[in-house]
């Protein structure tokens, strides 16, 4: 039993060097700990996270990254708490306007 926790904690810790960030708010199921990736909370406990460790899919067509249009939204609500922080208005505008480059991208990938 030991040993699949230890199994899920290292799953999570996998998830967090990809850009996953640690809940402080609990798995309202067990009380365990929550992680946030791709704009979806899991549960260590809860959820099965073997899956999202693997290695991301690349597609044959351009060689574009499957996943691009999931980076980008990453990138976005990334971008998006640090500007909600920010004092200084020169980084909110370099802030703001890496956001508009992503949601550039998001778009031109929906018409491709």
């Amino acid at each position: 039993m030991a040993e699949v926790k230890k199994d899920k904690m290292g799953d999570a810790a996998k998830l967090i060097r990809k850009g996953a960030i640690l809940l402080k708010e609990v798995c309202p199921k067990c009380g365990g700990l929550q992680v946030r990736y791709k704009n979806r909370s899991l549960c260590v406990n809860c959820d099965d996270l073997s899956d999202l460790v693997s290695i991301e899919r690349v597609s044959l067509e351009g060689g574009v990254p499957a996943s691009l249009g999931d980076i980008a939204l990453d990138k976005i609500q990334r971008l998006s708490d640090a500007l909600s922080k920010e004092e200084d208005v020169e980084k909110q505008a370099s802030i703001a306007r890496l956001i508009l480059i992503y949601m550039e991208i998001i778009e031109k990938m929906k018409k491709a």
